[in-house]
């Protein structure tokens, strides 16, 4: 009965309706299954955190949130609103609710039976002109501004109608604002929708519960979404295509009369492609100690939701900073892969506390390598080459117990100087070496990772540096050797800490 749309609101209130009937697929929807989704959510916007989410967020102005429906000799309004707006699917007579509702403007909104007026949504025939009273993000009622052929408002269908009033409930409800999610893989975006609806239903228990009217405020929805698609991935990989990755929208919109706003963030296939192979195989182990140790949590969660007012402020930093990829990748790789931030944090910010000595278990060229092939796009070859010549330092550096070269490399400084420290260090080992040994860094590799041509550098050579100094920790905790020398690096991190580069 029920098809997605390609529009992502409408979509969300569909699978939410779906959910909310009591179907497995939107084409399984009977008359019956939106029969009880109205009532469901005829109760809820009717009183309470429903009530409240309505006029504050969602559906401002309209007939569930209107101070005089309270009164009792009003009441029938409340009811012929709901019907007006939730059962029209029903082929009521229209006729008694518009008496109900008392307003030329309802009677002026009606489009059934108006030949030539379909559904913006579907193309099915149109129910309601609505404006932004039953339908967010669009404008109020007799504005014609931007609407197509100037006329005000927007023609729905009932159903589409019923499924915009489910679509909070398959959102993530935050900071007085809505996170809907769409993606390119409906099966992911109807996981998300559950996963949604099954947490604003139990925030509808609590509140009935412990008496209080309205969402808790969530702070970190970034965290939230990241923490649902890393579980959908885990619970689900049997059942999902391995060879793509779908892209995430998350819209994250109020339409508060004073305060309507919409923010759009994107998590793109490369990004999502990631997670989910970081989450699996060989990088799991690593990967999610990473992330365990990126989460952080000013207030219970158990305590707050027994609150009048509850903040939920579970986040997980690493979840959040994903969204600002590709574009600060080298931030991204040098905080949670090197455990060295290029800026200090607010106070309380666990990545202020984080350090290649203290976190070097976490210190990882696989997952590393992984990063630069999905997220950065690196050629392999050049992955190679700066993987082999961290690997041939780490030995040098361990052989010859050469800690200064070491606390060189660590404390960084200009590409002359990099390049002037490693010239040296390549005439040490030769000077050492059996006759006729291979170098210590080829010319060839050397110039792939960090040149453009002969005395000429790379853009990106700090990015290449920070690789190499990865690979190197990585090598040298595996034998031993850091422990030995973390004091003196140690020394020079703390005289260093303003240092960015």
């Amino acid at each position: 009965m029920l098809r997605l749309t390609g529009f992502p609101l409408p979509d969300v209130g569909i699978l939410t309706l779906t959910l909310l009937a009591g179907a497995a697929q939107p084409d399984q929807v009977t008359r019956e299954g939106l029969d009880r989704a109205a009532d469901y959510l005829q109760s809820f916007y009717s009183q309470g955190i429903g009530k409240s989410l309505a006029a504050g967020v969602v559906f401002p102005n309209s007939g569930f949130v209107q101070a005089a429906f309270d009164k009792p000799e009003f009441q029938y309004k409340r009811l012929a609103w709901a019907d007006f707006v939730l059962r029209g699917h029903q082929n009521l007579d229209l006729e008694p609710i518009l008496q109900s509702l008392g307003k030329d403007e309802y009677r002026e909104m009606v489009l059934r039976g108006v030949e030539d007026s379909p559904c913006a949504f579907t193309g099915q025939p149109a129910y309601l002109r609505v404006s932004r009273d039953m339908l967010p993000m669009i404008n109020g009622r007799g504005i014609m501004n931007f609407s197509p052929m100037g006329d005000a408002g927007l023609p729905v269908s009932d159903v589409i109608l019923l499924a915009i009033h489910a679509l909070p409930l398959g959102c993530v409800i935050t900071q007085g604002a809505l996170l809907a999610v769409e993606s390119d893989d409906p099966a992911l975006m109807f996981d998300f929708v559950k996963a949604n609806l099954d947490q604003n239903r139990r925030f509808i228990s609590l509140a009935s519960q412990n008496d209080y009217d309205k969402f808790p405020n969530l702070s970190s929805y970034k965290t939230r979404l990241m923490d649902v698609l890393v579980k959908l991935f885990i619970e689900g990989e049997n059942r999902r295509e391995s060879h793509r990755a779908p892209s995430l929208n998350a819209y994250h919109f109020s339409n508060n009369g004073t305060s309507a706003r919409v923010a759009i963030y994107a998590l793109p296939s490369s990004t999502i492609m990631f997670v989910r192979d970081a989450s699996k195989d060989e990088y799991a182990t690593s990967w999610r100690e990473i992330v365990r140790r990126g989460w952080t949590q000013e207030k219970d969660e158990a305590d707050e939701l027994r609150q009048k007012a509850p903040k939920l402020t579970k986040r997980n930093f690493i979840y959040e900073d994903l969204f600002d990829l590709p574009e600060k990748a080298r931030n991204f790789l040098r905080t949670y892969f090197f455990r060295r931030p290029l800026e200090k944090f607010r106070k309380g910010d666990p990545r202020n506390g984080y350090s290649p000595f203290t976190d070097t278990d976490l210190i990882s060229w696989n997952l590393t390598a992984l990063f630069l092939k999905r997220i950065m796009n690196m050629e392999k070859s050049r992955i190679d080459s700066i993987s082999n010549l961290g690997a041939q330092l780490a030995a040098y550096i361990e052989h010859q117990d050469n800690r200064r070269f070491l606390q060189i490399l660590f404390k960084g400084g200009s590409y002359a100087s990099f390049r002037t420290n490693l010239l040296r260090a390549i005439r040490d080992y030769a000077q050492l070496a059996p006759p006729n040994s291979e170098p210590l860094v080829t010319l060839e590799s050397y110039v792939k990772i960090f040149e453009e041509g002969d005395g000429f550098e790379k853009t990106d050579w700090r990015l290449a540096y920070d690789l190499l100094l990865i690979r190197i920790f990585e090598v040298l905790h595996q034998s031993g050797y850091l422990s030995k020398a973390a004091p003196d690096l140690q020394a020079d991190e703390e005289t260093d800490e303003a240092r960015t580069d």
